[in-house]
């Protein structure tokens, strides 16, 4: 049963009560003993028709208010967010919150998003449908990005529950796109023919050259080596990260907490040797904005269309067209999941199909003279 105890030091009333859908304990605070001794007899009840096979959700929810969305992420900002310290978390949950508020207004009853129903693009669709039709149709948005948005959207609801402040489930993993809905991932596959291109373009100065090389034989992210980021200072790379004699750098990488001492080929060394002599105030003496502009400068000089994360996958292209392994490219661009590098980066190669298969012919015609 619910029990209720005082802290005389908060002037406040405790209630702890069993959670009827985990059975895990919870509490919660009242600032006077009327609602405190309300609150234990409504736990009291609940345990009870439990125990008894009744409807306990009915009182559960009886006396509690419906939220709205708008309320929900007012409560999830206050409560969850102000305890991230990753300023990009922070905002992607801001960005996915208001895109649900660009579709349903701030005052939409949450829980009745399910039951709702609206024409998009003259067909009359239902729930969270509504939300997916909008952001693809109206607001030109891609199906995978509207996938994260939802998951983000289930973990904010899903908190809501477990705090008491919805009854029932509001996203669920069936409003996602399914696999066979989704558009074929495509990323940028480098031709010989562009390497070649991109590396020795006559128009292109020997600063543009030795930039690309630079992120190409790394393969790091464009700001894990930029020295500049004002939104991110603790991410700038500055010459004291730099160990020119050993030939290393200390990087920090994604989902890193520290700097790591990452091994740096003696080519990418002799060019920051070089700037280093020259008196660049950084390696990378540029913001992110910089590099980009300075990249799409290079694009249009060769008439190669790339990104700075592209010079990252041809690193993990090239290292699994030698190596035959996407456990190797991962390694190499310092990231340690395989189906990601299969996914985004490095997929089976030519090479390595023409392996399998010739792998198999051997294998087939062996046995077949062997009978």
């Amino acid at each position: 049963m619910a029990t209720m105890n005082t802290l005389k030091n908060r002037a406040l009333f405790r209630v702890r009560y069993k959670d009827p859908y985990t059975d895990s304990w919870k509490a919660k605070y009242y600032k006077t003993k009327d609602e405190a001794v309300l609150a234990k007899a409504h736990w009291d009840m609940i345990e009870l028709l439990k125990k008894n096979g009744m409807d306990w959700e009915n009182e559960l929810h009886a006396h509690k208010q419906a939220l709205t969305i708008g309320e929900i992420f007012t409560r999830f900002r206050n409560n969850v967010l102000t305890k991230k310290t990753n300023i990009d978390t922070k905002a992607k949950y801001n960005v996915v919150m208001n895109s649900v508020l660009k579709v349903f207004p701030e005052d939409t009853i949450a829980e009745s998003i399910r039951s709702m129903s609206k024409a998009i693009q003259g067909n009359m669709v239902d729930g969270w449908k509504i939300y997916m039709d909008t952001c693809e149709y109206v607001q030109g948005r891609a199906r995978r990005g509207i996938n994260s948005y939802l998951r983000d959207l289930k973990t904010i609801f899903d908190w809501a529950l477990e705090e008491g402040h919805v009854s029932k489930v509001i996203v669920t993993k069936n409003d996602r796109y399914t696999i066979s809905e989704l558009p074929e991932h495509q990323y940028k596959q480098w031709s010989n023919e562009e390497i070649d291109t991109l590396f020795n373009h006559p128009a292109l100065s020997e600063f543009h050259k030795d930039l690309i090389w630079l992120y190409t034989i790394m393969g790091s992210r464009a700001n894990e080596l930029t020295g500049r980021n004002s939104r991110k200072p603790y991410k700038e790379l500055h010459w004291e990260h730099v160990d020119l004699e050993a030939g290393t750098i200390l990087l920090l990488q994604k989902r890193r907490k520290t700097r790591e001492i990452v091994n740096v080929h003696p080519s990418v060394m002799v060019i920051l040797k070089k700037w280093h002599e020259r008196g660049q105030a950084r390696p990378v003496d540029m913001y992110y904005s910089e590099l980009h502009r300075t990249l799409r400068t290079i694009s249009e000089i060769t008439g190669i269309d790339f990104t700075c994360h592209d010079l990252r996958r041809m690193k993990a292209q090239l290292l699994r067209k030698q190596f035959h392994s996407a456990k190797i490219a991962g390694h190499g661009i310092g990231d340690k999941s395989e189906h990601v590098v299969e996914d985004h980066y490095a997929g089976l190669s030519l090479e390595e199909q023409a392996e399998i298969n010739n792998g198999m012919f051997e294998q087939l015609t062996s046995l077949t003279v062997q009978a």
